[in-house]
């Protein structure tokens, strides 16, 4: 059954598709706009796919099941969601050809799963949008002072290691050591 049966799924779809072209048109908006339309797609993405349940069969090869999977939710046109269940059938064919590079996915029925990966994804959002907030809040998102730093060192004490510099393990050179934690005698 196609997603697009009920006049509400519709409005949910044209409504997910706006946002998918807005955020790909590349205009210019805030960290924090752009935050709340990723939000928003989330949600909606989520919405929708927990209206629209399906049944996976059960004789079929797990990689058939997940291409009958991606059949039913191609209309969302979500890049990364696409992306990751296309991932899926790929694991699982390689799996099916006996090649086991990449570390097989969950078994069982592909909707809940695709499900969950919405919420997740919607649980992400939330909390980026809520980070993206306090910042706006505080003076900027991307803000990083002497405050910052001392906040990274006191951390960095409270958990009994030393901030080397040349031993990152973190994003564009936050100070987060990967040595182990060294005992104080």
């Amino acid at each position: 059954m196609p997603m697009t049966r009920h006049p509400a799924r519709r409005e949910l779809l044209a409504r997910i598709h706006a946002i998918v072209e807005a955020q790909q048109s590349g205009e210019d908006v805030s960290y924090l706009e752009n935050c709340a339309r990723e939000e928003e797609k989330w949600r909606l993405i989520h919405d929708l796919v927990a209206q629209c349940p399906f049944p996976t069969a059960a004789r079929r090869k797990r990689s058939d099941q997940w291409r009958d999977a991606f059949a039913r939710v191609r209309d969302i046109r979500e890049p990364e969601l696409h992306a990751w269940i296309l991932l899926q059938v790929e694991v699982a064919a390689n799996i099916e050809r006996g090649v086991r590079e990449m570390r097989p996915r969950k078994s069982g029925p592909c909707y809940p799963q695709i499900l969950e990966y919405a919420r997740q994804r919607h649980v992400k959002a939330q909390k980026i949008l809520a980070f993206a907030r306090d910042g706006e809040r505080e003076g900027g998102v991307n803000a990083v002072d002497g405050d910052w730093h001392e906040t990274t060192l006191n951390i960095l004490r409270k958990a009994g290691r030393e901030y080397q510099p040349y031993d990152h393990a973190g994003h564009e050179e936050v100070p987060w050591p990967v040595s182990p934690r060294r005992e104080k005698d």
